[in-house]
């Protein structure tokens, strides 16, 4: 008996596969992890340009003309075209939210929209923020890491429209 458990414990063969098989969840999981929360700062990064570009739109008074040409389509509805279209987030428009703020001399809050249907884009030189939130799909772990299903990016700038 005792000659069986010396040659049992003195034998090698396997215990590289024993090894692969203990590590390699944690290994896995590790770069699901790394792979989720590289996606979310993808995500995060896009969303945030995306407002960006608008928002120089909106600086600029070009909205103003492409809402025109366009044939009245309501400021929001555009705005949200306008982030979605350059942010590449799966199913976008159904989870975006616009929120436009605006501000008087003193830096008071004077006229808040929350998605109630209407944005008002602003006039020349009123200093304003625009902020997007939108639900985005977790591919892997989301719910592990971040607490949700969905992960909620927040993009947003607050601005001053140029005298156009």
């Amino acid at each position: 008996m005792v000659r069986i458990l010396s040659k049992f414990a003195r034998d090698k063969d396997g215990v590289a596969a024993i090894e692969f098989a203990i590590l390699a969840p944690a290994f896995f999981a590790l770069m699901a992890a790394i792979f989720e929360i590289t996606y979310f700062i993808f995500v995060n990064t896009t969303a945030q340009r995306a407002v960006e570009n608008v928002i120089y739109e909106m600086r600029t008074g070009y909205i103003y003309t492409q809402i025109k040409a366009s044939g009245n389509l309501p400021p929001e509805q555009y705005l949200k075209n306008e982030i979605c279209k350059n942010a590449s987030i799966p199913n976008c428009l159904d989870t975006i939210k616009l929120s436009i703020e605006k501000y008087d001399g003193n830096y008071n809050s004077y006229d808040r929209s929350d998605d109630d249907g209407v944005v008002d884009a602003g006039t020349r030189e009123t200093l304003m923020r625009l902020e997007a939130q939108i639900q985005v799909p977790s591919v892997v772990f989301g719910n592990a890491i971040f607490g949700k299903e969905n992960m909620e990016i927040t993009a947003g700038l607050t601005f001053m429209t140029e005298p156009y």
